[in-house]
Order: structure tokens, then C-alpha cells, then sequence
């Protein structure tokens, strides 16, 4: 895994997402969103809550977009 910066609660929202994928799915859920989140953020980088928010709409298929985002509202900060 690369070596990031947690802000906030993004690293609970990272593990909530994975968490509530479904488990056949979980795998390919963790890897496609690490890639996207490094390729945003930069390896080394920091990871905003923001950030998790937005490579959550960029590799969830469409129709789960809403549930995905629905599960780490709680989580947001601000």
C-alpha cells in the first residue's frame, strides 16, 4: 500500500467503502479505489475526505454511486 496521509476521517470512509461492498467484490472495490485515490493524491500524498468522496464517484459503477456515498456520510467532517 502506499504510503499516505489520512485526513480527517478518510481512511474510516476508505474501510467503510471496502467494508460495505460486497464481498465478492471487495478485493477489486479496494484495489480500483487505492488506484484512483493514489493517482489523486499522489503516492506519499495526503488523502482528503473530499478526495475518497470524489475517486468513490469515479470507480463505483453508477447505479451503486448512491449507496456508496450514502454509507460515509456519516463520516464526513464538514
Amino acid at each position: 500500500m502506499a504510503d499516505l496521509t489520512w485526513e480527517g476521517n478518510s481512511k474510516e470512509m476508505f474501510d467503510k467503502l471496502i467494508e460495505s461492498s460486497p464481498k465478492p467484490f471487495r478485493a477489486m472495490t479496494e484495489k480500483k479505489l487505492m488506484e484512483a485515490i493514489i493517482a489523486k493524491a499522489g503516492d506519499g500524498g495526503s488523502v482528503s475526505e473530499d478526495c475518497v468522496i470524489e475517486c468513490t464517484k469515479e470507480v463505483t459503477p453508477k447505479p451503486f454511486i448512491g449507496m456508496a456515498l450514502k454509507h460515509i456520510e456519516p463520516l464526513k467532517s464538514s
